[in-house]
């Protein structure tokens, strides 16, 4: 087991300092809350309301009860259990809403047969455990395809399935529904994302203050999110875009409170810098993990709330290494309180794009980094004291044919599937070798959609279902518009 507690980013006083500017933002300019429901449940709690900005002053009182009583659920100390499985998955999902062909590089926007076949290849590939929607489909109406995805991937796989981000309070209820059917569990949410995402800097537009108020009828987890970028939605400075970002955070869960204040509370950060020579917003940029990493440790010495970094959206617009090691550098936040895993499966151009192939790339660099916490065991089997000094008495070398490196070589190493371990193969089968490797990805990828096997699914949950969407874009589009 790995012990210890997590480093500081800032001494005590330092924390104090931004947390004191966020709260003056909350106070003096406070937020535009663009829904009248909320609004006036904040002026019942004694916040001054503009009616015609739709703005609110929230009072320290407010925030402090709320976090007082929300928070102090995270603890400094650390605890990895030892223990490590070469077969390590990784997640399948996401909403990403242009898909990255290879070889040819094309990017394009994401069809119908696309989701399909995505979802084919989640079911297909054992590095998966669930299957997600992973790309979203222009060619069915936004306002019901979250429905239309969940509906196409419980007819694909036995695998449980996931949903994507959440644009429409809608479909929440229908999505529920699903979720339900789907697996059994009265009011199952597994369909529905929790985060609810400010726009910088402080608004909660009304269809993202639509699906707050409606996630919290349903119980799901009060998880604000912020993505203020440096330079552009929030101040340009490191410490101002982390005070934008920390006050947003804090609305969120004052508005969770007042809603329901039962719920556990959470949060996202993914804030980002702007490059001032392409003036392209940069979410994988050193200054953007020092932001998020700022936030995520503040939020948890403070405050005693969980807060995730979405650290994968890495900016690189190709698969392969590149990119691979822009979502490795994340991982340097970790002593400081940031998940311990690769985020960010396939994406691509900071969350535009979704790449089968780096998806792999993806796969094989988290179990690289899986094996590392997953420590090692320490017995007299694994000392091998015994073996050593036997060795050294017969004045040998080595090791390779002893049982002991026969029994223990699985489960001790990890052997990675696609990267090249062997020597050196002349300049120009080394010079090809990265493109060889992103080929035998694709190759893989492609057969796993073409030898897709269909799974053995309950007909009459499928025909529920189905009702289901029907019935939601009838009552959400005014008729029954979308090929199933």
């Amino acid at each position: 087991m790995i012990l210890g507690e997590h480093w500081k980013l800032h001494d005590d006083v330092t924390i104090q300092k931004i947390d004191a500017a966020a709260v003056r933002l909350l106070t003096r300019s406070g937020a535009r809350i663009e829904h009248d429901g909320l609004l006036d449940m904040l002026e019942g709690a004694g916040c001054r309301i503009d009616r015609s900005g739709r703005r609110c002053c929230f009072t320290e009182r407010l925030v402090r009860d709320a976090i007082g009583h929300v928070g102090g659920k995270t603890t400094e100390d650390v605890k990895l259990p030892a223990g490590w499985n070469s077969q390590v998955h990784m997640g399948h999902g996401g909403n990403f809403p242009h898909l990255v062909d290879w070889p040819s590089g094309r990017r394009r926007l994401a069809t119908r047969q696309d989701v399909i076949d995505m979802a084919k290849m989640g079911h297909s590939l054992p590095e998966f455990t669930h299957v997600g929607k992973v790309v979203t489909t222009h060619e069915v109406d936004h306002r019901v395809e979250p429905l239309w995805d969940a509906l196409q991937l419980a007819r694909i796989t036995d695998k449980p399935i996931g949903g994507g981000e959440i644009f429409h309070a809608d479909y929440i209820e229908p999505l529920v529904r699903m979720g339900e059917v789907v697996t059994g569990r009265p009011g199952d949410t597994s369909l529905v994302a929790a985060c609810d995402f400010f726009i910088s800097p402080l608004i909660l537009d009304p269809n993202q203050a639509a699906c707050f108020v409606e996630k919290r009828r349903f119980g799901i987890a009060n998880v604000p999110g912020t993505m203020p970028v440096a330079g552009m939605s929030s101040p340009v400075t490191v410490a101002g875009t982390v005070v934008v970002a920390l006050a947003e955070l804090i609305a969120g869960w004052v508005l969770g409170y007042l809603v329901n204040p039962d719920l556990p509370a959470g949060g996202i950060v993914s804030t980002g810098s702007l490059d001032m020579r392409t003036l392209a917003a940069c979410f994988g940029s050193p200054e953007a993990m020092l932001q998020d990493v700022s936030v995520v440790n503040i939020c948890r010495r403070l405050y005693g709330i969980p807060v995730h970094a979405a650290v994968g959206y890495t900016d690189c617009k190709r698969p392969g290494l590149e990119a691979a090691f822009l979502k490795m550098l994340p991982l340097v936040g970790i002593p400081f309180g940031t998940d311990q895993r690769i985020g960010g499966g396939g994406l691509l151009s900071a969350g535009q794009d979704y790449s089968p192939v780096q998806h792999m790339l993806d796969t094989e660099m988290e179990k690289a980094v899986q094996r590392f916490w997953g420590h090692y065991e320490v017995s007299e089997d694994t000392l091998a004291v015994e073996l050593t000094e036997q060795v050294m008495r017969a004045a040998a070398t080595n090791f390779l044919d002893t049982d002991h490196t026969a029994r223990h070589f699985g489960a001790e190493q990890w052997y990675p599937r696609w990267f090249d371990r062997t020597r050196w193969q002349g300049d120009e089968v080394e010079r090809q070798g990265e493109r060889r490797m992103l080929e035998r990805i694709d190759r893989y990828c492609k057969d796993a959609i073409a030898n897709y096997q269909k799974p053995d699914i309950d007909p009459v949950k499928i025909a529920e279902l189905k009702n289901i969407f029907l019935a939601a874009e009838k009552q959400i589009l005014g008729s029954n518009v979308t090929c199933l």
